[in-house]
């Protein structure tokens, strides 16, 4: 099948002629989803470092919480840059000017492995680099994609992120926060080496006025014999509409905008009260409380490996099932695997002989939750998020809901090792499972559907397509 614009013509196309025609899509996703690979690398750092910070640095549980948190709550500092340069600059050289940033963030960690202020100041800088290429590479991934594989490519920035994931556990097996931290910092490298040679995104080109610019960028990403026009009339479409329309706070109070951003503020929540960080970041501390008789990097690469199938499989499904379907899967998953969990904490405690025999299952359901979270709660609110929301109030709008989920991040990691001690380790594993039950209400409700929808359709439903000022 070959779609074109709005319409779809019912011609037939040899696959390897569909796919070659559609291989630049496919590399400059994979280009400015390097960044996600980037912060993959900072996220999967924390596992194998916190704990040799505490063996070979005499580092407290104290510091290292609060190594651990730095990260997102960098993320979150970040955010109220990206509405001033994402438009002003383009896609494209925002995230190219925040490769050179990202390197320095690794300079100081490298640098400052004994100095805890250094570290700190590294895991910031890292963080805010990594936290803006969440919301500016998914942007640049929709505006380049045909309607019929955004989807499939908006899933791209998850997969990589757990390759950089996994990519830093590997790094963990040097035994040294150094080498670790040399073989990260090579991410941001590789990231400006692809993407320097990839077209900006012909909305961006089309909000400036230069409609050439556009097609030429357009025609890159389609192959010669596609018709672009409908996209470049859909674009102008959203373009018009935002001309007449001024970013300001009375725009946000308009009930269709309050909607859009509630269910993406929504969805932001459900990921991080999954307690998907809390999991990831004290990954191998959580596997020694188990008492399974297994390396616990062992245990985190196995996890790992888990995100990146899931990854693979969410990349294949996003297109198929829906958002709707895949995000339903997801939390109920996860909720069955959290519940796992809590009551083998339980077992644990009051009867060891029984938990011993139930050794399998921490690691098992750890894994089947992580695979749940890859394929829906983690990386459809990020694709999602560069989808529902109009061109003018796009960068703000998108820069606000990931200063949320950063926010909620930093509060759930801090406070996560205070939980456990609080309230017991089952007991957070059941809250974190309530709001996976909740999630679901949430989904079914409040979500819509924008699978094979265009921009301009997807407006519409939500009622953002025309409002007054």
């Amino acid at each position: 099948m070959v779609e074109t614009g709005g319409t779809t013509q019912v011609v037939k196309e040899d696959f390897k002629k569909l796919l070659r025609r559609r291989f630049p899509q496919y590399i400059a996703t994979t280009a400015a989803c390097m960044g996600g690979f980037s912060l993959g690398c900072c996220v999967g750092w924390s596992a194998p470092c916190v704990e040799l910070l505490k063996e070979k640095y005499n580092y407290t549980e104290f510091l290292t919480d609060i190594i651990a948190a730095v990260l997102p709550l960098g993320c979150a500092l970040g955010m109220p840059v990206v509405p001033f340069l994402v438009d002003k600059i383009g896609r494209k050289w925002m995230m190219l000017s925040l490769a050179p940033v990202f390197l320095v963030g690794w300079i100081f960690i490298i640098a400052g492995v004994s100095e805890l202020s250094l570290l700190i100041v590294g895991r910031l800088l890292t963080g805010a680099c990594g936290g803006m290429y969440c919301v500016v590479a998914p942007m640049y991934c929709a505006e380049i994609s045909e309607k019929h594989i955004r989807g499939t490519l908006g899933m791209f920035f998850q997969l990589l992120l757990v390759l950089g994931i996994l990519y830093a556990f590997s790094c963990g097996y040097s035994k040294s926060v150094i080498i670790t931290s040399l073989l990260c910092a090579i991410g941001p490298i590789i990231f400006a080496l692809m993407m320097i040679f990839m077209p900006e995104s012909p909305l961006y080109y089309m909000s400036k006025d230069n409609e050439e610019a556009a097609r030429k960028s357009m025609r890159y990403f389609r192959g010669p014999d596609y018709n672009i026009d409908p996209e470049i009339a859909d674009f102008k479409e959203q373009i018009e509409w935002s001309r007449h329309h001024t970013v300001s706070l009375s725009i946000f109070m308009k009930k269709p905008v309050l909607k859009t951003m509630g269910v993406a503020f929504g969805l932001m929540f459900a990921q991080q009260f999954s307690g998907i960080d809390a999991i990831i970041f004290y990954c191998e501390t959580i596997f020694k409380q188990t008492g399974v008789d297994m390396d616990p990097l062992l245990q985190m690469m196995i996890v790992a490996i888990v995100q990146v199938i899931a990854g693979i499989i969410a990349v294949i499904l996003i297109d198929q099932l829906g958002r709707k379907v895949l995000l339903i899967i997801s939390f109920s998953v996860m909720t069955l695997c959290l519940v796992c969990l809590g009551f083998f904490f339980i077992l644990k405690k009051n009867n060891p002989d029984a938990a011993e025999n139930l050794f399998w299952l921490p690691l098992v359901s750890a894994c089947v939750y992580i695979l749940a979270f890859c394929i829906g709660a983690g990386p459809i609110p990020w694709a999602y998020m560069s989808e529902i929301f109009p061109t003018k109030l796009k960068g703000t709008a998108s820069s606000a809901a990931s200063l949320f989920n950063w926010m909620v991040a930093f509060i759930v990691t801090v406070s996560f090792s205070s939980m456990i001690h609080a309230i017991g380790i089952a007991a957070s594993f059941f809250i974190f499972g309530i709001v996976c039950v909740l999630s679901i209400v949430f989904v079914i409700f409040c979500v819509i559907e924008t699978r094979g929808k265009t921009f301009t359709e997807i407006l519409k439903e939500f009622g953002t397509h025309e409002i007054d000022n």
